[in-house]
């Protein structure tokens, strides 16, 4: 009769389990990279609710003032040539990218560029709110089609750029509190500064562009 001899060697390299006790490292490397960009995404969700919430409680006078930051005036827009149309957009997007760029060198740029991402998903929020009220389904088919593609992309532009900015506004607190920074890495901090501050106006630029072709595709197709 025959058998059969199992044998088993003790070599660990064979079977390995996860390594569980690395999960709180892990967890700390995400939060440390990505921590900030997850607050402005945060911030800009709550101003998004926080604005199509109070969009019905404003007036059409109140949305025709602040077209610079809130795509209400369709008629006007589809009134426009194809190089007003990028300005228009273009100057929308560009406001938020200068605020965050000044808070960036003050002290108290922590505590602005929050407000700053918040109150861009404030705009996101009226204005969509004001459209869906005012053309019902033609608005939201609008929006969607138009507006909103232009609206996500620079949403990625400005968390990305806020985490610079927020980041560059921390160290010259740390700077004028405790005096932490030298100056040759503050040097390379402000040319990285600047240097994502051209990346970001390229995307908004970008982002403008897109606006601009939508609106020549699309918006005609519309009726209101």
């Amino acid at each position: 009769m025959k058998g059969f001899v199992f044998t088993f060697r003790n070599n660990p390299k064979t079977l390995r389990l996860p390594g569980f006790h690395r999960s709180g490292h892990d967890f700390r490397l995400l939060l440390r990279r990505y921590g900030v960009q997850a607050v402005f995404a945060f911030m800009f969700l709550l101003g998004l609710v926080i604005g199509a919430v109070s969009g019905r409680g404003f007036s059409n006078n109140t949305f025709e003032k602040l077209d610079l930051l809130f795509v209400t005036n369709i008629d006007a827009r589809m009134e426009m040539n194809i190089f007003n149309i990028f300005i228009s957009c273009f100057v929308s997007y560009f406001l938020f990218i200068f605020c965050i760029f000044l808070s960036g060198f003050s002290v108290w740029g922590f505590l602005t560029i929050p407000i700053l991402s918040a109150l861009k998903g404030f705009t996101v929020g009226l204005s969509s709110a004001f459209v869906f009220s005012q053309y019902r389904l033609s608005g939201i088919g609008f929006y969607i089609l138009v507006v909103l593609p232009g609206a996500v992309l620079f949403l990625f532009a400005l968390i990305r750029y806020a985490t610079y900015g927020f980041r560059m506004s921390f160290r010259f607190l740390k700077l004028s509190m405790f005096g932490f920074e030298h100056e040759p890495e503050l040097r390379m901090h402000i040319k990285t500064f600047v240097k994502k501050t051209i990346f970001a106006l390229l995307s908004v630029c970008a982002c403008a562009a897109v606006d601009m072709l939508l609106w020549v595709l699309f918006a005609n197709r519309f009726h209101f």
